[in-house]
C-alpha cells in the first residue's frame, strides 16, 4: 500500500511542472533549454527526469501562458512570461462581474443579445448568445434576476438587486 502512495507522489506531474516554474523564476533570466531543464530538475526529487519528459514540462508551461517559446541559435528555447498570466485574454473585468454591475446600474428587461454586448465589451473578443443566456441563467438560478417568458425562445430577464435600477 505504502509502495503505491509513493509512486503516484513520484508520478504528480503538476507538482513536478510547478517545481520547474519555481525554479526557473528564481533563476537567471536565461532562455530555458530542455538541457537547462533537466540541470534544474536535479535539485528536486524528478532529479533523474529524461529529456522528452523535460520537453514535455516545457511545452506545458508554454501552452498555460507561464514560458514564451523562442528560438536561440537554431534552438526551441523558454523565457518567463512578462506579465501576469489572466484567464482570458482579452480583458481584465470577469464577463460575469460585468454584466451583474450593468444589470443592477441600468435595469430593464436584459435578453441574452443584450448581455452579450456587456459581455463583449467586458473581455475584448466575441461572446456567443449561449454563453450570455449561460450567464444569465446562472443569474437567474442564483436569485439576482427574473426570468419573463412571453414566448417559448423569446424570454428576457429583470433584475432583483436591491438598490439597483428598475
Amino acid at each position: 500500500m505504502t509502495a503505491t502512495i509513493e509512486t503516484k507522489g513520484c508520478l504528480d506531474v503538476t507538482a513536478r511542472r510547478d517545481s520547474l516554474l519555481t525554479l526557473v523564476r528564481e533563476g537567471s533570466r536565461r532562455p530555458v533549454t530542455t538541457k537547462r531543464a533537466q540541470d534544474l530538475y536535479s535539485v528536486t526529487p524528478w532529479s533523474g527526469i529524461g529529456r522528452n519528459a523535460a520537453r514535455r514540462d516545457l511545452r506545458d508551461l508554454a501552452r498555460r501562458g507561464q514560458l514564451l517559446g523562442v528560438t536561440v541559435d537554431g534552438q526551441r528555447a523558454y523565457l518567463l512570461t512578462p506579465k501576469v498570466v489572466w484567464r482570458h485574454p482579452g480583458g481584465r473585468i470577469r464577463p460575469e462581474l460585468a454584466l451583474l454591475q450593468a444589470i443592477a446600474n441600468e435595469g430593464g428587461e436584459w435578453t441574452p443579445g443584450r448581455a452579450k454586448v456587456v459581455m463583449r465589451r467586458a473581455l475584448g473578443t466575441n461572446v456567443y448568445r449561449s454563453v450570455a443566456q449561460r450567464h444569465l441563467d446562472n443569474l437567474h438560478r442564483d436569485g439576482l434576476v427574473e426570468l419573463h417568458s412571453e414566448r417559448p425562445g423569446h424570454c428576457y430577464y429583470t433584475s432583483l438587486i436591491e438598490g439597483g435600477a428598475a
